[in-house]
C-alpha cells in the first residue's frame, strides 16, 4: 500500500466516523416495526450508550488499522465479544458511579450475543476491510454485482448496523440480567418501564422476536441472498433489506433453521402447482366458452335467422 493510499484510507476513516458521531446527536428513535432492546431507554441514556459504542468501535478500528491486523473468523468473534463486554461494563458503570465488572459467562450465554456473532462477517469484517484496504475482496464476494463499489454511504450503513447491533446486544444482557434492580430501571429506563411487570412483558416480546429471527427470519434471508441492516439517520433508526450473497452460510444452519428452508421449498412447490392448476382451469374455461358455447350460440343464431326468412 502506498503512502497516498494510506492517507486516503485515513481520510475516509475519519470522515465516516465523524458522520456517525454527528447522526447520533440527533433523533435515534426506532422507526421500524421491530423491537430494539434500546427502546426502553430514555433518550439521553440511549444517546450515551450509542456514543460509548461508537467511540469503542472507532478506537478498535483505528488500533487494528494502525497495527495492520487482518481479521479472520476467530479473531473477529473474539473482538466482537470484547466490544460487547467492555461496552456493557462501561455503560453500567455510569449507573453505579464505580467500576462494574460483568462476568464473561453472562456475555457468552446471552442468546442475542450468539445470534449477532453468527453474522460477524458482515457486521465486523466487511466494514473493517473496506476501511483498511484499497482492495476489499470480502465486499466483492458478498455484495457484487448489486453493489459494485463501497461508497462512503454504504460504509456508513454497515457501521450504523454494527453500532445498533452492539447496543442491542448490550441492552439484551442488561434487560435479562439487571432489570430486577430498581436502580437500573430508575436511572436508565423510560417512565413506563419503571414497573417490573412492563419490563417483563417487554423482555418476553424481545426474546420471542429474537428467536423468530434466529429460526425463521435469518434462514429466510440467507436463502434469499438478503441481509437486514439498521441505518441511523438524523430522523431516526430505520431497518432496510439489502442484497448479500450468503449461500455459503446455508451449510452452517442448525436443525430448526433448516426446517424453515424446508417449509419455504414446500410453499414454493405448492404455489407453483396451484398456479399450474389455475392456469389449466382458466384455459379450459376459456376453451369451453370460445369453442362449445360459441358454436351453440352460433347455431341458435342461425336458426333464428332461418326462421325469420320463412
Amino acid at each position: 500500500m502506498t503512502i497516498s493510499d494510506r492517507k486516503n484510507l485515513i481520510t475516509r476513516f475519519n470522515k465516516v466516523f465523524a458522520r456517525l458521531h454527528y447522526k447520533i446527536n440527533f433523533d435515534i428513535t426506532n422507526t421500524s416495526s421491530f423491537l430494539l432492546a434500546t427502546d426502553l431507554l430514555r433518550d439521553n441514556t440511549k444517546r450515551r450508550l450509542f456514543k460509548i459504542v461508537a467511540a469503542n468501535v472507532e478506537t478498535l478500528f483505528l488500533e487494528l488499522l494502525t497495527k495492520g491486523i487482518i481479521l479472520n473468523s476467530s479473531s473477529s468473534q473474539s473482538i466482537f465479544f470484547s466490544l460487547i463486554k467492555e461496552t456493557t461494563q462501561e455503560f453500567l458503570t455510569d449507573c453505579y458511579g464505580f467500576r462494574v465488572k460483568v462476568h464473561s459467562t453472562l456475555i457468552k450465554d446471552s442468546f442475542y450475543t450468539k445470534l449477532v456473532l453468527s453474522d460477524e462477517k458482515i457486521l465486523l469484517n466487511v466494514p473493517f476491510q473496506i476501511l483498511s484496504t484499497t482492495d476489499p475482496q470480502l465486499f466483492r464476494t458478498i455484495f457484487v454485482p448489486i453493489y459494485n463499489k463501497a461508497y462512503d454511504s454504504f460504509i456508513e450503513a454497515l457501521l450504523d448496523n454494527l453500532i445498533v447491533e452492539i447496543t442491542n446486544a448490550v441492552m439484551f444482557i442488561i434487560v435479562n440480567e439487571f432489570s430486577f434492580i430498581y436502580e437500573v430501571r430508575k436511572n436508565f429506563y423510560r417512565s413506563n418501564f419503571l414497573s417490573l411487570r412492563n419490563v417483563e412483558r417487554f423482555r418476553n416480546n424481545l426474546g420471542w422476536q429474537s428467536r423468530i429471527k434466529s429460526t425463521i427470519k435469518r434462514p429466510s434471508e440467507i436463502y434469499n441472498s438478503q441481509q437486514g441492516i439498521w441505518i441511523i439517520r438524523t430522523t431516526g433508526i430505520y431497518y432496510r433489506i439489502i442484497y448479500a450473497n450468503r449461500s455459503n452460510e446455508i451449510m452452517t444452519l442448525k436443525r430448526f433453521s433448516l426446517v424453515t428452508l424446508f417449509f419455504i421449498e414446500t410453499k414454493d412447490f405448492l404455489l407453483s402447482r396451484v398456479d399450474e392448476a389455475v392456469y389449466f382451469f382458466g384455459s379450459s374455461v376459456r376453451y369451453t366458452l370460445t369453442s362449445v358455447v360459441g358454436q351453440v350460440i352460433g347455431l341458435v343464431w342461425r336458426g333464428i335467422i332461418e326462421g325469420l326468412k320463412k
